[in-house]
């Protein structure tokens, strides 16, 4: 299928399909059959293939797939419905062991069309990591990339780099290349020499790993600016998913695939910063008025170890309860179904502040600056889950984020619950992060987004919205999602938005009845 995919932005027969990371040949082998079928004589296909990969067995076993299927076809070579394209006589594929990630193969500028499977190798993992000469090799290559970008994603670089004039590739990546921060220097390089004219993905997984993949396609331009929007494919069929705007040089590619996946592109009226001085124009968002942290591993390990449950010795029904990301939805909280906590599992977890300063005292002052009023923000969720802590009693474990109140506009817990929790905020995060989360339908929500996260411009309706937030999270109600649904429908006049009965419908459909 997504050989197909290529070949249809080609609009030509290629005389030469290159795969960079052609494993045992699985993409080539699609390519062989895809010439064969638009007409190339089956002595002449082979002559048409090339690859590489950096494993010896992987090159020999592709050597010897593209060899049966050259045997395999030999007696189709007279058939008179397939008339030759190319020459005649047989020409074996050029298959070589080669890291094209650290050299430019030799195929630079000729290549029809590109294609294949990279290895997905994450760059914070120890196993997959690149050693320091394969950093400084890339490095040498390509340049400065983001420190922890997937391998999957250097492979773009190399597939334009080997396209010739209005050639065309298709390279499978892990969903989250579309809006990781590292990725983003890949994302701006490719669009400088190639046109982004399709994205294919799936919320199906098609191999072992559990990575939610999608495939950019891409042709090679020659001074043009390229089509103004992206036609977006769905699925195993590559159904017609519509289609979406450019992504800018700078912004992220998420948006392309929550349009894939339904959200609705809501336009946000935000409120402006007031008074005088440079900057005064701009959207204000939560980083003017709320300090937001998550801490990091550190704070993470200190609290798994200096959590007590019922029993254990050190807990206190008066201690300091711990929220952990999976106790947060929106606007109300479960701490009493069993969760994973370091390694055990935990009910109704408390800190214990004696063994946590003598532990980790620098975390030990960590939790001391969150013992203020704020809102704790869920991470990897389909829409925002958070639940505000008006008196600072709560301690939030990292990755859960702490959303405080502070800054030069008056705001309370309340306010920022308010933002958060609304259906165009939701809109908002999961279209800039699509793909970032451990899900095709979950987002990977960060501080660094939230402090970006526009406020409403409609002051009364924000107030309104954050007293019904409130009370929908101090008396628990059996209509919840009616009542949450009256709360998305005054936030979104908070942000005049323009067709909010489908934003409201779309965040409804997420939420979790209590």
């Amino acid at each position: 299928m997504l050989v197909e995919l290529g070949l249809q932005h080609l609009g030509r027969v290629p005389e030469l399909v290159v795969d960079p990371a052609c494993g045992a040949g699985s993409f080539l082998l699609a390519a062989a059959d895809a010439l064969l079928d638009h007409g190339v004589a089956p002595a002449a296909v082979p002559g048409r293939l090339a690859g590489c990969d950096v494993d010896p067995a992987a090159v020999a076993a592709c050597r010897s797939a593209l060899r049966r299927w050259a045997a395999d076809h030999a007696d189709h070579a007279d058939h008179a419905d397939h008339a030759a394209t190319g020459p005649a006589a047989a020409a074996a594929p050029e298959i070589r062991t080669f890291d094209p990630l650290r050299s430019a193969p030799s195929w630079v500028g000729a290549a029809d069309l590109v294609v294949g499977n990279p290895p997905f190798l994450a760059q914070r993992t120890r196993d997959t990591a690149r050693d320091e000469a394969g950093r400084d090799a890339i490095r040498h290559r390509f340049g400065t990339l983001g420190p922890y970008v997937d391998a999957a994603a250097s492979f773009l670089l190399v597939a334009v780099e080997l396209l010739g004039p209005e050639g065309v590739a298709v390279m499978i990546q892990p969903q989250s290349v579309l809006a990781a921060r590292d990725a983003a220097t890949v994302r701006d390089r490719v669009l400088l020499d190639a046109a982004l004219v399709s994205l294919w993905a799936d919320d199906g997984r098609h191999f072992d790993a559990a990575v939610d993949v999608c495939a950019p396609v891409l042709r090679r331009t020659s001074g043009d600016a390229g089509p103004a929007r992206v036609e977006l494919r769905w699925g195993p069929t590559a159904s017609d998913g519509g289609d979406a705007p450019v992504p800018a040089h700078g912004e992220s590619w998420a948006p392309l695939l929550a349009t894939g996946l339904g959200v609705p592109a809501a336009r946000i009226e935000a409120s402006r910063r007031g008074g005088s001085a440079a900057g005064a124009d701009a959207a204000a968002t939560i980083g003017d008025v709320a300090h937001v942290t998550a801490g990091f591993r550190d704070e993470f390990y200190a609290l798994a170890s200096s959590a007590r449950c019922r029993g254990d010795e050190g807990w206190s029904a008066g201690a300091s309860p711990l929220v952990t990301v999976g106790m947060l939805d929106v606007a109300t909280m479960d701490r009493r179904s069993p969760r994973r906590l370091g390694g055990r599992t935990v009910v109704d977890p408390r800190l214990d502040r004696r063994a946590l300063r003598r532990r980790a005292p620098r975390v030990a002052e960590w939790v001391g600056a969150r013992s203020v009023p704020k809102v704790m923000v869920a991470t990897q969720t389909r829409i925002p889950e958070a639940v505000a802590d008006p008196t600072g009693r709560f301690v939030p474990v990292t990755p859960v984020v702490s959303v405080e109140p502070g800054g030069a506009a008056v705001v309370d817990v309340w306010d920022l619950l308010a933002v958060i929790s609304s259906p165009p905020v939701a809109a908002h995060l999961v279209r800039s992060a699509a793909g970032s989360g451990l899900s095709v339908r979950s987002v990977r929500i960060s501080a660094a987004s939230l402090r970006s996260v526009p406020l409403p411009g409609d002051r009364r309706a924000w107030s309104h919205g954050a007293t019904l937030i409130r009370d929908l999270q101090q008396r628990p109600t059996r209509a919840r999602v009616e009542r949450l649904r009256a709360f998305g429908e005054v936030m979104c006049d908070a942000y005049a938005v323009e067709r909010a009965e489908e934003l409201v419908g779309w965040w409804s459909d997420r939420l979790v009845p209590a």
